[in-house]
């Protein structure tokens, strides 16, 4: 997980995505959405995602702020209550987020520090696509996540999750998630791979496949900039947000 961190990670980060709602009839909802990551002084992250589109949702924002030994701040902008930013509540983090397959929790980076990891044997695992088509079987190690720390055991929506990292990138292309009844509930996949510098690799294409809703989240990057310039640090404070700086 190290090697994954060492690899992957970088200080800056911001991506302009499609993200398509698919739900049990095939019906479709599109969205337009802008993601930015930035490190803090103190190695923590911060992260801001904005809707654009459609209407509806235009001006959505949630702040995050990760925390050393806490559970992270986070909160959300919804334009048509008010100027303010609704603080997420904890137990919320394992709420769905705006319709979508990704809870609270899924949308920050993992804090190692915080989580036990348990390797299972190696395996041979499958990539698929929205369709359930296989797009990839990748070679990989896989580990399964625990929260450690007590805190975050007590707020989480997560028994464990299994990770699979690909052994030729050290890039997690598959997250399995389990309830905290220990059920299988959702899958993540990652492919459309992107070598960025290095040995630094992102994925253009990322699916929330939920098994339990029978509901899936597919989410497209169209650009993708890893400079400073484009995540400036007042872009992380409520004010920047409040003031509707964050809108096109």
């Amino acid at each position: 997980m190290d090697e994954v961190s060492a690899r992957h990670d970088r200080p800056f980060e911001f991506e302009e995505q499609a993200m398509v709602l698919i739900d049990d009839r095939g019906n479709t909802e599109n969205r337009e959405v802008r993601r930015y990551a930035r490190e803090w002084d103190n190695g923590l992250y911060r992260y801001l995602l904005v809707f654009d589109s459609p209407a509806g949702v235009r001006g959505v924002a949630l702040l995050t702020w990760q925390n050393k030994g806490a559970s992270d701040d986070q909160w959300m902008h919804l334009p048509a209550y008010g100027r303010e930013m609704k603080r997420s509540a904890d137990g919320g983090k394992r709420n769905y987020f705006m319709g979508t397959d990704f809870a609270f929790e899924d949308m920050t980076s993992e804090e190692r520090e915080k989580f036990r990891y348990d390797r299972q044997p190696d395996e041979t695992f499958e990539i698929k696509d929205e369709t359930g088509a296989v797009l990839d079987t990748v070679e990989g190690y896989v580990v399964d996540a625990y929260p450690k720390d007590e805190e975050l055991a007590s707020q989480t929506g997560y028994q464990y999750r299994r990770l699979y990292v690909s052994k030729d990138r050290f890039f997690i292309r598959r997250i399995d998630f389990y309830d905290r009844r220990g059920r299988f509930l959702k899958t993540q996949y990652s492919w459309d791979m992107e070598q960025i510098e290095g040995d630094t690799w992102r994925a253009n294409r990322i699916l929330m496949d939920n098994d339990k809703l029978n509901h899936q989240t597919l989410i497209r990057v169209n650009s993708r900039d890893l400079t400073e310039g484009s995540v400036p640090a007042r872009m992380f404070e409520q004010r920047w947000v409040t003031s509707g700086r964050h809108l096109r």
